[in-house]
């Protein structure tokens, strides 16, 4: 039987940030349970809904006809009761109210989940803002990893970057096709437990309004890190497009049964070189820990996972307060045990039961 039940939450939990609206907002979307949500962003240093925020909830309540209360700048307060879905052809500004870099790939993860789990074809989405900014995934993340995983879960869409847009100017638009809608129970579920081999790392090295000897600069130092950590990477420069300046490196490596991405984005008075090194020390670190999948990637994998009704068991790279802070999200709309094996901030095991499967 259908919960119909108002779910509650409180936006201080755990790690307190956005990541507690997104997914209570697409979750609440695809059943259709009524949501309040209080202390939003609350451990933030501005809480409240930001634009990126804003333009989530909107273009939800536009895609499900939603009643929503609350949907206001700065608001710490939100009352949605998500409609039927409706799949077609969107497009969202986060600049449309207040000029703003706030990231598109975040709003396209939050919309994807209920589009693709829609009754009906597929749809295409259009997000206008940053597309490669801080403390979000990049754009590049979303077309590499996120998105690939996704499509071994037999859900398949095609992303592609229309403009880069870098933190402040923004200014950037990414599409996303869903190629068709799918039942949750369609969902292929996996254990993320043994990545495999390491078959290949790929990079790219994208500099947008600057000289692109900072992009060599940035892929050689790349290049000699990782041959001499015994991976011989293969990494592409790009001068991209963008209405501001930026730089940033990005680096895949393909597992037998996992993806993983990690990068970097430059920063005012930070050579390139650094860049080059800690983005390649964290592919060196995760690729020396014996685990199944990044955090960051579990993260978002997780309601996906959750959704299918079957059991399933992750080792992930860290238990991180984001990462916990998510579960229990997950466990305020699902009927599951959620079992944790391991300390806080350092590699453990999840293993997720649905009490009625």
């Amino acid at each position: 039987m259908k919960n119909n039940s108002m779910v509650r939450i409180d936006g201080s939990y755990g790690e307190g940030g956005g990541q507690i609206l997104r997914t209570s907002l697409m979750l609440a979307t695809h059943l259709g349970r009524p949501l309040e949500i209080v202390n939003i962003r609350k451990n933030r240093k501005t809480p409240g809904l930001m634009p990126q925020h804003l333009t989530a909830v909107r273009a939800l309540a536009e895609i499900c006809s939603a009643e929503v209360k609350g949907d206001d700048h700065r608001s710490e307060k939100l009352y949605f009761k998500a409609g039927k879905v409706r799949t077609g052809k969107y497009t969202f500004d986060i600049a449309a109210e207040k000029r703003s870099a706030g990231s598109a790939p975040l709003v396209l993860q939050t919309l994807a989940l209920p589009l693709f789990l829609a009754q009906g074809g597929g749809s295409t989405l259009k997000v206008k803002g940053g597309t490669h900014v801080p403390w979000s995934p990049p754009g590049t993340y979303l077309k590499q990893i996120f998105f690939p995983m996704l499509a071994k879960m037999g859900l398949y869409a095609h992303i592609k970057i229309l403009k880069w847009g870098f933190y402040p100017e923004g200014g950037g638009e990414i599409s996303l096709q869903i190629k068709r809608a799918t039942n949750s129970r369609n969902i292929k579920c996996f254990n993320f437990t043994d990545r495999g081999k390491l078959l290949r790392v790929t990079g790219l090295s994208a500099v947008s309004n600057l000289p692109m000897s900072i992009c060599e600069r940035q892929r050689r130092r790349a290049n000699e890190i990782l041959t001499e950590a015994g991976i011989k990477p293969n990494i592409a420069a790009k001068e991209a497009r963008a209405r501001g300046r930026g730089t940033v490196l990005f680096l895949t490596a393909e597992y037998e049964n996992v993806l993983a991405g990690f990068s970097r984005l430059g920063e005012k008075g930070k050579p390139a070189e650094i860049i080059a090194e800690e983005t390649c020390q964290d592919l060196i670190d995760f690729n020396g820990k014996n685990v199944g999948i990044g955090h960051n990637l579990a993260d978002q994998l997780l309601p996906y996972l959750c959704l299918t009704g079957r059991k399933f068991t992750l080792e992930v790279s860290s238990l991180t307060t984001h990462l916990l802070t998510n579960l229990w999200v997950i466990s305020r709309f699902l009927d599951v045990t959620i079992d944790i094996k391991g300390a806080q901030g350092l590699p453990g095991t999840i293993t997720v039961i649905p009490k009625s499967g």
